[in-house]
């Protein structure tokens, strides 16, 4: 089975901790810490199944998702958009 690399990357952002730009990565069901540049617990748990599908999904159409699409934090103060993408590890 192919393992993907999942990265969510805020694309815009009026939070004061998650700055355009920054990004979590997932590998497997692991936060790649080294890759990762901003982790917010709020984000990441309205974010975390969809996460969780793109690294598992033979194709996230099975899931009602594309290749790419956007997600965003569930606070409304702050409003940050993630673009979640994959690629295949090796």
């Amino acid at each position: 089975m192919t393992r993907y690399k999942v990265i969510a990357r805020a694309k815009d952002s009026k939070c004061r901790h998650v700055k355009e730009g920054d990004q979590i990565v997932i590998e497997g069901t692991m936060v790649n810490l080294k890759e990762t540049t901003s982790l917010c617990a709020v984000a990441l748990g309205a974010i975390q199944y969809s996460l969780y599908m793109m690294g598992k999904a033979k194709d996230p159409k099975d899931f009602g998702r594309e290749d790419i699409y956007n997600l965003q934090c569930p606070d409304p103060e702050t409003r940050v958009i993630f673009e979640i993408s994959r690629k295949a590890m090796e």
